[in-house]
């Protein structure tokens, strides 16, 4: 009876393992020794491995309570419930972390989860004198330390690490707070680190001891392991140690035949072990990167989601790929579907035609920025879109990435305050054209008044015998005229304020202007005993209206004049400032403050001293004077203290600057 194809297959197999054997015994026979060597150097470093990954994954433990220390000392402390519900998502994702507890002070404050842990609150570890030191060492040192291991307070025994709590003050170096103490389940620990794994290929033992006290113990695997001669690591840790043994295979006697195929056998084993550990490996790393990928991409869809703009990715022909919450409600979507769908089932035509002639642009290589009114129906009735190229690494547009924000309320404020500016120019045109009729038409009967009170002043028509008439009639002069004065700066006032105001551009020396001033400064600096000097530097002519100009000039001298005691200093002149030509009127009068000159560029706007008001006024010069310099193209700059005078400077444009 023919033997079945499954059967030679089995036979086949059988025949090629036992060759095999054969073969591989002979030459292990003559190479014993050396693979006894080689197994166990093997076995050292793969020892050396686990040793290492589980000093890092309490590294990693120890890293994950810096995280919650830093944020517990940036607030200064934290609530029972937000510290449980921190540590119930550090413990949900790290098997290896038996529970979690706040120290502050020495003081056992909070601990996670609380119902296995409940009798630690309140336990001072300066009573533990197996577990003081470690937490006096931490806190001396400022560094976090691994204890262990060490018995625990509920029961069982284990490996704590801790991480100190510093706050910091204002002023101040930072304080210790207290310690995040987090024991390590041993299970946990020897899971993370591969060594519970590793026990399930390699015949291999932990032994170690909870103190030094103790005699060592086997914590996991074979205890027989330790008598047979095995390949061992030393584990240190600050209280103790531990010893990481592996058991060394047995090897037959083998034959005696020095066989090629015996090291061919032994090449081809250590090459697939090679390739295995290779392989092993790379799908390890690979299995990282793809969680860390898978990571980052729930990241970046949890950014989009609970982002409160609207976001969008289109493909480069209008299809949208993806809308995030925001998204879907701005444009009415809900929970309809809308992948491969476009722009127009979304919006009326007009403003789909105007996103479509976007996307043109933006398939450009261009970012387009535009606002838009997208009417009362949308859920954005005002919107800012950004649009912008997604490009891959050859440069090439592969999608349409958009942004949409909801500016209406920003909008809304613009629009109230543009209508409330033209109110408020409409009422202040209405006002200067008022004050400037109401003017011309009091001018009329007081230039009558003056007129005749100069008539009966200087006795045309007879004398004034009485004298208290004489006085009464030079009041009405000198009232009328300060009257008059006032009616001509508010008429000049409302004249710049309304831009009704003619400024002539001509060229005009320093000396030009001083020349035109000078007989009426000297004849206010006389009437009030002032000291008055003269300093005209100014070489190159400026462009400015004439006469204009020399009313300001007038306005600030009289000012200086007016408000310097008797027998004060006032100084005029004049000097080339860069491109600008500058005129200055320095008193040693009464002086202003920062604030008594910004009240005073106000128009009607009187200051309250003593001097002031014996001097009156209408408030209106300073005002009147800085809307004539800037009409002119000129800047004014006073600068003054209170008690030690004022100097006002006015700088008009050099004739080839302006």
């Amino acid at each position: 009876m023919p033997l079945s194809s499954r059967t030679k297959y089995v036979l086949i197999g059988i025949g090629a393992v036992a060759i095999a054997v054969a073969i591989f015994s002979a030459g292990e026979w003559l190479s014993r020794q050396r693979a006894e060597s080689l197994t166990r150097a093997t076995l050292k470093s793969e020892l050396n491995t686990f040793a290492g990954a589980l000093k890092t994954e309490i590294d990693r433990s120890v890293d994950l309570g810096r995280g919650l220390a830093a944020v517990i000392a940036a607030r200064d402390g934290i609530s029972a419930e937000d510290f449980a519900e921190s540590c119930e998502s550090l413990l949900l994702h790290e098997p290896k972390i038996r529970n979690i507890a706040l120290i502050v002070g020495s003081v056992i404050t909070y601990n996670c989860p609380l119902a296995r842990n409940r009798g630690t609150i309140g336990i001072d570890l300066r009573q533990r004198p197996d577990q003081w030191p470690s937490f006096e060492r931490m806190r001396a040192s400022g560094r976090p330390d691994v204890a262990g291991p060490v018995n625990l307070v509920q029961g069982g025994w284990s490996i704590i690490a801790r991480v100190p709590i510093f706050v910091h003050g204002q002023g101040r170096p930072p304080v210790f707070w207290g310690a995040l103490s987090m024991p390590l389940n041993m299970e946990g620990l020897f899971d993370q680190s591969g060594i519970t794994d590793a026990a399930q290929l390699i015949d291999i033992a932990v032994r170690g001891n909870r103190n030094a006290t103790l005699a060592p113990e086997t914590l996991i695997g074979d205890p027989s392991v330790f008598d047979d001669n095995p390949v061992t690591v030393e584990i240190p840790f600050p209280d103790g140690a531990w010893k990481l043994a592996a058991r060394v295979p047995l090897f037959g006697s083998g034959l005696t035949t020095d066989s090629p195929l015996h090291l061919a056998t032994l090449l081809a084993a250590i090459m697939c072990g090679a390739m295995f550990f290779v392989v092993s490996i790379y799908a390890d790393r690979r299995q990282r990167l793809e969680a860390e990928s898978n990571r980052n991409r729930d990241l970046l869809r949890a950014f989009m989601e609970n982002a409160p703009v609207a976001m969008y990715v289109k493909d480069v022909d209008g299809h949208y790929i993806d809308l995030n919450a925001e998204a879907r409600r701005a444009f009415g979507v809900g929970d309809r579907a809308y992948y491969g769908r476009t722009m127009d089932e979304f919006f009326d035509t007009a403003m789909a035609k105007d996103l479509a002639d976007d996307d043109v642009k933006v398939r450009g290589g261009a970012v387009v920025r535009a606002e838009r009114n997208s009417g009362l129906k949308q859920a954005y009735p005002w919107e800012r879109e950004i649009k912008f190229p997604v490009k891959d690494k050859e440069g090439k547009v592969v999608a349409i990435g958009g942004y949409v924000f909801d500016i209406t309320a920003g909008k809304e404020a613009e629009i109230r305050l543009v209508r409330a500016l033209r109110t408020a120019e409409e009422a202040n045109r209405a006002k200067s054209e008022f004050l400037a009729t109401m003017s011309h038409e009091l001018r009329t009967p007081l230039n009558a008044i003056i007129g005749f009170s100069d008539v009966i002043q200087r006795e045309v028509f007879g004398p004034i015998d009485n004298p208290t008439y004489r006085g009464y009639i030079n009041d009405i002069h000198v009232s009328g005229q300060q009257l008059l004065d006032l009616l001509g700066g508010i008429i000049d006032l409302s004249a710049v304020e309304s831009g009704r105001i003619e400024v002539k551009r001509e060229v005009v020396t320093a000396q030009e202007v001083l020349g035109d001033c000078r007989a009426i400064i000297e004849g206010m600096a006389r009437e009030r005993q002032h000291h008055l000097h003269f300093n005209d530097a100014a070489h190159a002519p400026c462009c400015a209206d004439r006469r204009l100009l020399r009313q300001v000039l007038l306005n600030l001298a009289s000012n200086a004049a007016k408000y310097t005691r008797k027998g004060g200093d006032i100084e005029v002149s004049t000097r080339d400032d860069g491109d600008m030509v500058t005129f200055s009127i320095i008193d040693n009068g009464v002086g202003m403050s920062t604030t008594e000159i910004e009240r005073a560029m106000q128009p009607f706007t009187r200051l309250g001293d003593t001097m002031r008001a014996e001097v009156g006024g209408s408030g209106i010069g300073l005002a009147l004077v800085k809307r004539l310099v800037e009409a002119m193209n000129g800047r004014l700059h006073i600068k003054s203290e209170p008690g030690r005078g004022t100097t006002a400077e006015i700088s008009m444009p050099k004739a080839g600057a302006a």
